[in-house]
């Protein structure tokens, strides 16, 4: 057995943008982030709906599976949607910036309401890691379908999966979705050109999609050429007033390989959230089953899986957020690792008015991986 030490210290500092409604400024890798305008239209604090930007609590999880359809558009429309993100990040163990600052890492977002029954979020990186940016997010919904339980997304959008995946204080993606069985790399928890539905109610959420390449703008309507193509689904119970939310999601698709042929492959894997409450920790527990028909060229049927215990717990108001991840992979072709992290966010400084929002957060993160 080998094991690799990785530390990363990752903080963040706000670019003023003089004709922008300046927002928060969080950790600039993650797929999504907290939405500046809406805390600015309501006049409330991030813990509303942030346990700590940018984990959602069970209220937040709600607004974010009903495309924001959930709050008044009249209210939404009062302020800009429209903020700036800069990033400066620290790796001990970057490939190409070993114990560099870079501050090459900058996106603009927009999120809110195009009159009063679709919602939209845009984020467009306009450099990251001193390298050239590309689409992170671009995804419309529909949101008077089935008396407005049901939210018909387009675009590239979140794929249907547990909300950690894509809202998430801790700096590492999560290992289980991820996963690489020979030729195939699994990508449950990527954002990907497509459209998906959300039949959401008071007490729990059903939502499907079909998913194709994760590129950027010029890629969104290229399904035909060999490319990973997914339908992903999600069923749990969820209600915005109680802190536990369990189901399952999944996943069935094609890889292509490099013979020319494809592999068919399906995921199934069951999950647990539950909020901090009490003097109790919060908890995201699941456990991934996977199967790929044909893993690479020659090499047949192959079972995978892994799972993730992630505990965290917020103090000083919801200011601090202490985590600690244990997961674990196998690939079914003798290769099984071991991960373990220690994440560390905190809120430097904050201001939230009418007309502008600022915000300076630190996220730190060591990590260690064996196999």
């Amino acid at each position: 057995m080998n094991a690799e030490m990785r530390g990363t210290v990752k903080a963040t500092v706000l670019i003023v943008g003089g004709a922008l409604a300046i927002g928060f400024v969080i950790e600039s890798m993650k797929p999504t982030q907290a939405m500046p305008p809406f805390a600015q239209a309501y006049g409330i604090n991030c813990e509303v709906c942030h346990e700590n930007i940018p984990a959602l609590n069970a209220y937040g999880r709600y607004v974010q599976r009903t495309g924001y359809s959930s709050l008044d558009p009249s209210v939404i429309h009062s302020v800009n949607p429209i903020w700036v993100q800069e990033a400066a990040t620290w790796d001990t163990q970057s490939a190409i910036y070993p114990n560099k600052i870079i501050f090459g890492n900058l996106n603009v977002q927009a999120a809110g309401y195009i009159g009063s029954d679709v919602t939209v979020h845009a984020q467009q990186w306009i450099v990251s890691g001193n390298e050239p940016g590309f689409t992170d997010t671009l995804w419309l919904t529909y949101n008077n379908l089935l008396h407005r339980d049901a939210h018909l997304t387009v675009g590239k959008l979140e794929v249907p999966a547990p909300s950690p995946f894509s809202m998430w204080f801790e700096l590492s993606p999560f290992a289980p979705p991820n996963i690489t069985v020979g030729e195939h790399v699994w990508e449950l928890q990527s954002n990907r050109w497509g459209a998906k539905m959300d039949y959401v109610r008071p007490g729990y959420v059903i939502e499907a999609g079909y998913g194709g390449p994760g590129g950027d703008l010029n890629t969104a309507f290229d399904f035909t050429t060999p490319t990973d193509k997914t339908f992903q689904y999600r069923v749990a119970y969820a209600r915005p007033d109680k802190p536990i939310e369990a189901g399952v999601y999944g996943a069935t698709g094609s890889w292509p390989l490099s013979d020319g042929t494809y592999d068919q492959y399906s995921s199934v894997t069951p999950y647990l959230e539950i909020d901090p409450q009490h003097g109790m920790p919060g908890l995201f527990a699941m456990w991934a089953t996977n199967h790929d028909g044909n893993a690479a060229a020659g090499v047949g049927p192959v079972n995978s899986g892994g799972y993730t215990v992630d505990v965290y717990e917020p103090f000083a108001g919801s200011k601090v957020m202490l985590g600690a991840r244990y997961e674990g992979t196998y690939d079914g072709l003798g290769d099984v690792f071991h991960y373990g992290y220690v994440d560390l966010g905190a809120m430097l400084s904050r201001h939230v008015a009418s007309n502008n929002a600022n915000a300076l957060m630190l996220n730190m993160e060591v990590n260690m991986v064996s196999g």
